[in-house]
């Protein structure tokens, strides 16, 4: 039986995620309260800003303009260098971000010197998880959470791994702790882990790679005390969650997570559960990674672990054509190495996004390839034309082509089966409606979820316009015809008393032109009986009431803005402060 165990727990072979560095506990004063009094806070690195973020996250191939004359062979390896470019980009800010707040704001309720954290190993961890918590969220030892979750999603090649491990290595990933404040503290402070999840989605599969990769930072014996005696799921996973809180683990970050589409029913759901009890009932933070395939699933249980974290989930798409494009490619194109220097002309940035669908792992691996040619082939000064573009991406990027074909006729039923690089907008409606914080959204998916919420705001809008031309007057059909025509012919963010202006002078102008043509085909009869009218007319206005709508036109003839002030005086429309006030 144990031998049986043993070949069962040697088939999920642990595969380092990322190996980060180790230093002795070096301790800084806190300006934050909160964050005061606790090692394991006090012995992380300083909170980093945006400009040491960049600094440290960049990684620029070395290049010298001279190195263009030397031979072919050398340049080849040089081009090489651009496989492991990586220029900071807004979401390597965000991330970094998010994580520094998950991590500091987590440890707060897991001070190693607190009593009721102490209290846990007297109680046992098993209780722990099935006491779960009480109606404060605090579990059964007395403590109270303060970790959370949160999901960066997105396209397959789009940065979300590299984002993610810049953003950890920014950190220590173990603490050796010896001494704090005159006192004995010994603990090894593990403040990150990575993990891929198991390419068979398994629980027990996540649980063996968890102990091994704390044997492997640690030199601890995790897997081979507890992964040869038959353990099961159940049992294994209050020991996670003892060595998580025994060595302070301050954020566990798992990746393709995506893999737990191929499992089961139930088995994805029993992963997403243990995850929101790390989170809520012990107080490690999770951070979740991967396509868009996993949307569903995170949409499901692991948002209970979501709800007020302050962070908010993540999602990367791939490039639109503009700014971001534009200063990527801008970047990257600096880094040549052919023999005669190709400048960055619009038809070239077109075709490289053509190619790639803004997909920047694609486009960087074109480039280097484009180049690779262009000095293999010596032909044309070696330089990198769109047709010696077409051409690599033809030949040695076969396997992504169906995808990017797909991706660039916008066809859906083609995109359907590409879910990994394109999300199910049933999907992504239904994850966005679930979540309880704004989601980032970056990148071309960004476009078709605004370019929605302006469809939803200008129906929302057209609705309030018809209101107010049908109150002062116009039909039903005229109403929504000029109101439709005052919104098409604005932007989505026109102000709405900009708008109802706009719309009164248009009722107004119709009305007084239709009058007009009225009486030009009267003709003669309309002169006869001119002063039999004017006088019926001036004994109209008499009777009509104080607030008559039609006492704002009848007496400021086509002054817009003085019509627009008489309904506001009569109550018939908000004033500007009373309707922004709605609007908010």
């Amino acid at each position: 039986m144990v031998k049986q165990a043993q070949q069962q727990a040697d088939f999920y072979h642990y595969s380092p995620s990322l190996i980060g560095r180790q230093e002795e506990a070096n301790y800084s004063d806190q300006e934050i309260p909160d964050y005061r009094d606790n090692p394991f806070i006090e012995g992380l690195p300083p909170i980093f800003e945006e400009e040491d973020v960049a600094l440290q996250i960049r990684k620029y191939p070395d290049y010298d303009e001279r190195q263009r004359k030397l031979g072919r062979q050398t340049r080849l390896h040089l081009v090489q260098q651009i496989s492991d470019y990586v220029e900071p980009l807004p979401s390597h800010f965000l991330v970094e971000q998010r994580l520094s707040r998950l991590i500091r704001h987590g440890y707060k309720a897991r001070n190693p010197f607190s009593p009721a954290l102490m209290r846990q190993f007297h109680i046992g961890f098993k209780e722990i998880l099935e006491g779960g918590v009480d109606s404060t969220g605090s579990n059964i030892a007395g403590v109270r959470s303060t970790a959370a979750g949160f999901a960066i999603l997105g396209v397959s090649g789009q940065g979300k791994t590299t984002a993610i491990e810049s953003s950890l290595l920014l950190y220590p990933q173990v603490i050796h702790h010896s001494t704090y404040k005159g006192q004995p503290f010994i603990r090894k402070q593990i403040v990150w882990l990575k993990l891929n999840c198991p390419f068979d989605g398994s629980l027990k599969g996540l649980c063996f790679n968890f102990m091994q990769s704390i044997d492997s930072i640690l030199g601890t014996n995790y897997y081979r005390k507890f992964a040869t005696k038959g353990t099961s799921v159940d049992m294994l996973i209050p020991i996670l969650a003892h060595i998580a809180t025994l060595h302070g683990l301050g954020v566990l970050v798992i990746d393709e997570i995506q893999f737990l589409s191929f499992l089961k029913s139930g088995g994805a759901e029993k992963m997403l559960n243990y995850f929101t009890q790390l989170i809520n009932t012990i107080g490690v933070p999770v951070v979740l990674v991967g396509t868009f395939k996993a949307m569903r699933l995170l949409s499901g249980s692991f948002s209970q672990a979501r709800r007020s974290t302050g962070q908010g989930d993540l999602i990367m798409d791939r490039l639109s054509e503009g700014e971001d494009w534009d200063y990527i490619l801008e970047s990257l194109w600096k880094y040549q190495w052919t023999a005669t220097e190709t400048p960055l002309k619009p038809h070239l940035s077109k075709k490289m996004y053509d190619l790639s669908q803004g997909i920047v792992d694609i486009a960087v691996k074109l480039y280097m390839l484009a180049q690779w040619q262009a000095i293999e082939d010596g032909k044309d000064n070696e330089k990198i034309t769109g047709a010696l573009l077409e051409n690599v991406a033809k030949q040695h990027m076969q396997l992504v082509q169906p995808m990017l074909k797909a991706l660039k006729s916008k066809d859906p039923q083609a995109l359907e089966l590409i879910d990994d690089l394109y999300p199910k907008w049933n999907v992504l409606d239904q994850y966005l409606q679930k979540a309880d914080e704004k989601v980032h959204i970056q990148g071309e998916v960004k476009t078709k979820v605004l370019r929605d919420e302006k469809i939803e705001q200008d129906e929302e809008k057209l609705i309030e316009l018809v209101k107010t031309a049908m109150d002062f007057g116009a039909s039903y059909d005229m109403a929504y015809e000029t109101a439709n025509k005052v919104i098409q012919s604005n932007e989505a963010e026109k102000d709405m008393v900009d708008l109802r202006k706009q719309l009164i002078n248009h009722i107004t102008f119709n009305s007084m032109t239709d009058e007009d043509e009225s009486r030009g085909n009267e003709g003669k009869e309309a002169q006869v009986k001119g002063n039999s009218k004017a006088k019926s007319k001036k004994k109209q206005q008499v009777m009509l009431d104080e607030d008559d709508l039609r006492n704002a036109v009848a007496n400021n003839g086509k002054d817009t803005e003085a019509i627009y002030e008489k309904l506001v005086d009569i109550g018939s429309i908000p004033s500007e402060d009373e309707l922004s006030r709605l609007i908010i």
